[in-house]
């Protein structure tokens, strides 16, 4: 058995130019066009099917590097353990649970932190998905578009000894399996999504209103609903503490969410626009934006978080800042690309409708979002 690295260890150091390592992917050649090993660093990648790794091994060790670690990636972390073994290098290491376990790899880092009240955003590196934990400790917690890892969030309850009272879905998440509802389930907190977004829905949930507010612990830590529809109809920011605004996938730190995943584009592009301008241009632009997606980690700031103050992305950004309804609208029409058959199959699992095993949902889940309109 060869040297093994944690995946945990792996989103460190693709998030460190100065520790990134080189990647070789054993996967089929099709499986790694889907999706690959990415972060603040896009490693230097090699992609030699598996068969071709153990019986041409000779060329593979000419071909991979002898001055930094060499990880070995493949789907589950069998077949990548025998390449590293046969390879036999010592800067060589198996990625431990390959692919399957880096889907599911949570990455932790702090926007808020005074000893007590805290916003802890949660990055799901490998389809480049954000969920938060705002609360205080002692007190009570809420966890905001939970993914992949229920047991992440249930030890972070331990760790801040606050207990997950609230639970939310900023809107109905298309590009994967939302947990929420598991998480409320297994805590008893209060599950919170639209009903704009849970019509039909085959679960009961606490319809999530606009300007409703929650207190969560002693010091008042408040979140502010506040509706951002566009995205899809029931989309919803939260406003934290008069600090951050979680704005799911209404819009990111660069560019908009796609309109176009329930079938109504331009409506919905309306929406949108208008969301933009006469809710968000609205609100205190001091607010800093953490959004629920984001494209690549070169967007994170230096502290790892992605976030960036409202009134900068209003005015900078270049289709956020758009200020034409009919050009916005063309634009957006322009630059959809085509979302994932799968989408519609993952929106049935989250209003209920379809049931998915946990081979299934990995299966839904392969590749990174594609939410965001394309360049």
């Amino acid at each position: 058995m060869s040297r093994a690295i944690t995946t945990e260890e792996l989103a460190r150091r693709v998030d460190d130019p100065e520790r990134a390592p080189f990647i070789l992917d054993v996967r089929a050649p099709d499986q790694f066009e889907r999706w690959r090993i990415e972060g603040r660093v896009v490693p230097e990648t090699l992609n030699v099917p598996y068969w071709r790794a153990i019986t041409e091994d000779e060329e593979i060790k000419a071909a991979l590097p002898t001055d930094r670690d060499v990880v070995v990636v493949c789907a589950k972390g069998d077949s990548s353990d025998l390449v590293a073994d046969v390879i036999g290098f010592p800067n060589v290491a198996n990625l431990a649970g390959g692919m399957d376990a880096w889907s599911r790899t949570l990455v932790p880092h702090t926007l808020f932190d005074d000893g007590r009240r805290f916003v802890v955003q949660i990055d799901r590196i490998a389809k480049a998905c954000l969920s938060y934990a705002v609360g205080e400790r002692g007190a009570e917690m809420a966890i905001v578009d939970p993914a992949a890892d229920l047991g992440f969030y249930l030890r972070l309850a331990e760790e801040m000894e606050a207990p997950i009272t609230h639970v939310f879905d900023t809107h109905l998440h298309a590009d994967h399996v939302s947990i929420a509802r598991r998480l409320a389930d297994e805590t008893g907190a209060e599950y919170h999504i639209s009903e704009g977004d849970a019509e039909g829905a085959s679960f009961a949930y606490t319809p999530l209103r606009d300007g409703e507010v929650f207190e969560l612990g002693t010091l008042r830590l408040i979140v502010r609903s506040v509706a951002t529809p566009g995205h899809t109809p029931g989309s919803t920011s939260l406003e934290v503490d008069g600090r951050f605004l979680l704005t799911g996938d209404a819009v990111f730190v660069s560019g908009i969410g796609r309109p176009d995943l329930g079938g109504q584009t331009e409506p919905w592009a309306r929406d949108l626009f208008h969301t933009i301008h006469d809710r968000l241009a609205r609100l205190d632009h001091d607010l800093e934006v953490a959004p629920a997606h984001y494209t690549t980690r070169a967007e994170a700031q230096e502290d790892g978080t992605i976030r960036r103050r409202l009134g900068d992305l209003l005015v900078n950004d270049p289709v956020v800042s758009m200020d034409d309804e009919d050009a916005f609208v063309d634009y957006v029409v322009r630059h959809l690309g085509e979302a994932p058959a799968v989408y519609q199959d993952i929106r049935k699992v989250n209003l209920g409708w379809k049931e998915a095993t946990e081979e299934e949902i990995q299966e839904l889940e392969v590749g990174r979002n594609e939410c965001a309109l394309a360049k």
